[in-house]
């Protein structure tokens, strides 16, 4: 099904942009030169307050994720150094 068009051709030629919003107002705070008005102090980073919040669980976490890593990678080790072995079996009996 062929979709029928909104407006007709003489509106589409007439009309080439977009209309305008004519009832728009800037706003009396807004200043002309919004780059002079800087803060007096520097703010904190987000990792800094994150870092500063969950100081006491962090070491805690970092034990629990070393713990894991270090299985992960034997897991996955495993199997090569079990290769390894097998290579090294062989050449020694052949």
């Amino acid at each position: 099904m062929k979709p029928t068009p909104q407006l007709s051709s003489n509106q589409r030629a007439a009309r080439s942009f977009p209309l305008t919003d004519y009832s728009f107002q800037a706003t009396a705070q807004a200043s002309a030169n919004t780059a002079a008005v800087l803060p007096a102090t520097k703010p904190r980073p987000f990792y800094k307050i994150s870092s500063e919040f969950f100081a006491a669980e962090t070491h805690l976490d970092y034990i629990a994720e070393l713990f894991f890593f270090i299985l992960i990678a034997g897991v996955a080790a495993w199997p090569v150094l079990s290769m390894l072995a097998c290579l090294a079996w062989m050449k020694i009996v052949f």
